[in-house]
């Protein structure tokens, strides 16, 4: 290892050169290093499974020693009937770059001369990637990089090519944590509840045939719009503790789609005697029906204030135009949100009656905007026990879109449902890993393992 340097102070060539050099030879040292540790604990586990170290003789026992290896041909599982065979030598492309001739240790039956499957628990059979790379694709995934994105830093870090379907595959390979996140039962219920909804694009594929720009017969792909409903949850312990409860991918927000999520949500244990006492959401007609069923009149339901007061903005530009009663508009909005100040429900009623006076006679309709169902924009009021200011408005879980929203601005559209869940479950997780100031980087690195243990 040898690097010239020059008496004189380094021009911007030869320091690029230098450090180019030292970049260099560290990745091959440091690649050298891991061939050897991985080799040791592969003769490690190989020694546990045998029970005898190697060099010491096979014991004949009429006691079988039964492990989890067994022999291809007769099945054997016996670890007293196996002996050391050598080694295998293949490569593996890991975090750290493409490494050459790792040693494999392998075994033999001896009942039947044949070989023995080894699944050894660092080293998956047949499988290109170490385990960091998986991990990494979880990892960047989460923070909204992109397949290309990831492929371009992969392929220059093992020095060959890494396909978009391989990184897919390894992404969507955690649709049983998803399954499962959403069917564990939930044992601390939160206060409130919010509900909104987001829309996407997923990619559906019909049985029709079209070509390509290359001329390949494909089969034809088009857009749907979907909206994803979610549900968050937030306790009023103080603590500001937050998490998204659940979500459904739906077809629209009419109310059959809702009472799924409702549904699943009352399975799941979030009910009225558990600890739930309110549910926030915006005006739509599908999501009160849905909760009316499925709730009915066992919980409060606070109408979100910001729904209500762009609604009666709306009507203010239509009725209030032209950049002459700009400042009209503005009084006439500050005035309705003043009445939420109110320290009671009472004032408030007080308060609506004084401006709907005032400005009845100019904008009617965003008056009576306001004043339709003005009492469900009034039951926080009900619930002295958490902050106003998260119970008015659904402006948390807005806030919580937004951060979806960014995943799906880099995806544009998904290629699957099951991709579209997945992605889905990756952002939820990295916000939990931010609310809770989780390193991001440790909680989607145990992903990995979390899958390995619902599928050892």
């Amino acid at each position: 290892m040898s690097i010239p340097f020059s008496q004189g102070k380094l021009q911007a060539a030869e320091r690029k050169s230098i450090l180019q050099s030292v970049q260099k030879q560290a990745k091959a040292a440091a690649l050298e290093a891991i061939r050897p540790v991985l080799k040791e604990f592969l003769e490690a586990e190989v020694t546990a499974k045998l029970g005898r170290a190697k060099g010491e003789p096979r014991q004949i026992s009429s006691t079988a020693r039964a492990i989890d290896w067994q022999c291809a041909s007769c099945g054997c599982r016996d670890a007293n009937q196996f002996t050391r065979d050598g080694h295998y030598r293949r490569t593996l492309e890991t975090g750290w770059g493409h490494l050459e001739d790792l040693q494999v240790p392998m075994l033999e039956c001896h009942q039947c001369q044949h070989d023995v499957i080894c699944s050894f628990t660092i080293l998956e059979k047949y499988q290109r990637f170490w385990l960091d790379l998986d991990q990494d694709v979880l990892f960047s995934s989460g923070l909204c990089q992109s397949l290309r994105e990831i492929s371009q830093r992969w392929s220059a870090t093992v020095g060959g090519s890494v396909g978009l379907r391989t990184l897919n595959e390894r992404i969507n390979q955690l649709e049983p944590l998803v399954f499962q996140a959403r069917q564990e039962p939930i044992m601390d219920v939160p206060t409130v509840v919010q509900l909104d909804g987001i829309w996407l694009t997923i990619q559906s594929q019909s049985e029709k045939p079209k070509p390509d720009r290359r001329k390949r017969r494909r089969k034809e792909r088009k857009g749907q719009r979907v909206v994803v409903l979610v549900a968050l949850g937030f306790w009023n312990d103080g603590s500001g503790r937050r998490e998204i409860l659940d979500w459904e991918i739906a077809k629209s927000e009419e109310h059959t789609e809702w009472e799924k999520l409702l549904n699943r949500l009352w399975e799941r244990g979030v009910r009225p005697e558990r600890g739930l006492q309110m549910v926030v959401r915006d005006g739509s007609g599908g999501l009160g029906e849905a909760l009316a069923l499925v709730y009915g009149s066992t919980v409060l339901e606070q109408r979100c204030l910001f729904h209500k007061l762009r609604n009666v903005a709306d009507k203010a530009r239509s009725e209030l135009k032209g950049q002459e009663k700009r400042e009209e508009r503005q009084q006439l909005l500050e005035q309705a949100s003043a009445i939420y100040q109110a320290e009671s429900a009472a004032q408030a009623y007080q308060r609506l009656a004084k401006w709907a006076q005032d400005w009845r006679e100019r904008a009617p309709k965003a008056v009576a905007t306001l004043e339709r169902d003005f009492e469900q924009t009034l039951v926080y009021y009900s619930l002295e026990s958490v902050a106003r200011e998260w119970i008015r408005t659904t402006s948390l879980l807005e806030r919580t879109n937004r951060q979806l929203r960014q995943k799906f601005r880099q995806a544009v559209t998904f290629g699957s449902r099951k991709g579209a869940e997945v992605a889905l479950y990756l952002q939820v997780q990295r916000l939990h890993a931010h609310w809770t100031e989780e390193s991001w980087w440790e909680v989607s690195h145990s992903l990995y393992f979390d899958l390995w243990n619902l599928n050892p």
